[in-house]
């Protein structure tokens, strides 16, 4: 937040870095009041709104850095009707680009997929 501040003093901040601004102090303020959060899950997780699950937050894909509009739609809605068998098949179904895929793999939300629904007979 202080390095988005810092850009807003001098009229560098980016609209990016504006909605980015907002969400974190969203997320301040629910930590503040002692609110948990579950992670984004790739079937669990909604395009853009944060998702109440037993007490706790769900956040939303789009809460991911570089996770724009169109992405987050694609993933909660074929998440939603579909099970993937990898990484693979999951990008071809919800026709992410790779730097979402790479997003989605730095923060842990594929670890449980393989990265190819290929088997290997060796």
């Amino acid at each position: 937040m202080n390095n988005i501040k810092q850009k807003q003093s001098v009229h560098e901040a980016t609209a990016k870095d504006e909605a980015e601004f907002q969400t974190l102090q969203i997320v301040n303020e629910m930590m503040a009041r002692k609110i948990e959060f579950l992670p984004v899950d790739i079937y669990k997780s909604e395009a853009k709104m944060f998702k109440v699950e037993d007490g706790k937050i769900r956040l939303p894909f789009s809460s991911l850095p570089g996770v724009g509009g169109a992405a987050a739609d694609s993933l909660a809605e074929t998440g939603k009707h579909t099970e993937y068998l990898s990484i693979e098949d999951m990008q071809i179904k919800t026709k992410v680009t790779k730097a979402v895929i790479e997003t989605l793999k730095d923060v842990g939300v594929l670890k449980d997929l393989p990265e190819s629904s290929q088997m290997s007979l060796f």
